[in-house]
């Protein structure tokens, strides 16, 4: 695991929580700080928001070049065994963590509109400096029989970087769920109406300068 992610990963309990905003609203952008912002508009289409009960994204950081993921899970020999598994939980894992679009918990306003409706919204995110990844998605709907969920049915990339005391605003992600259970992401530039809200949301980082660095998706 990257040393210079380990400072954050206090931080990160912030925005890895549903139930906590991703900024306070006084929030400062400082140099001293070994952080800096991500500024993302999260949004869902083919299907209305109102009706979704939980829609969120993954993030993680990248690895160097020709390592990839394992897939890594438990089998406990006694009641033990489990007992110190979860004592030491995080201990060596890759960071990673949530950030919720809408769901139970989440108090964070759903502020973006189309057409009167709402479709999702901002999310500005406090990272250690370095690269990063959404790579999932989920959506979860009621049906009939208790509720659906929605996943890809591979991992997507959508790549950026983050520097120490900058805010980088990179770009608008969108969902579409289309038809017979078809999914889309695109991203977007959307800086003149995103930033605006992000102004409204968080008055101290207005005068602040936004870099503004569009991430890479990768299909």
């Amino acid at each position: 695991m990257n040393n210079s992610l380990l400072p954050v990963l206090l931080v990160a309990g912030l925005i890895g929580c549903a139930a906590s905003p991703d900024l306070p609203s006084t929030y400062t952008l400082d140099t001293n700080r070994p952080e800096g912002l991500a500024i993302v508009s999260l949004t869902l289409s083919g299907k209305s928001l109102d009706k979704v009960t939980d829609y969120e994204y993954r993030i993680r950081e990248v690895l160097p070049r020709g390592e990839a993921y394992a897939v890594v899970s438990q089998h406990y020999a006694s009641a033990r065994q489990h007992a110190r598994s979860v004592q030491d939980e995080g201990k060596e894992r890759p960071f990673t963590h949530s950030v919720v679009v809408k769901g139970p918990n989440n108090i964070d306003a759903l502020d973006i509109q189309d057409a009167g409706k709402t479709t999702g919204r901002l999310a500005a995110l406090r990272l250690s400096p370095g690269d990063y990844e959404f790579h999932s998605w989920h959506v979860r709907e009621p049906s009939p029989y208790g509720e659906t969920e929605y996943k890809p049915a591979r991992e997507f990339v959508y790549r950026f970087s983050i520097k120490p005391g900058e805010a980088t605003y990179i770009g608008r992600l969108n969902l579409h769920l289309g038809s017979g259970n078809t999914e889309r992401i695109t991203a977007n530039d959307r800086q003149a109406e995103d930033m605006s809200l992000l102004g409204q949301k968080y008055p101290a980082i207005r005068a602040a300068k936004i870099v503004a660095a569009l991430g890479i998706l990768q299909p």
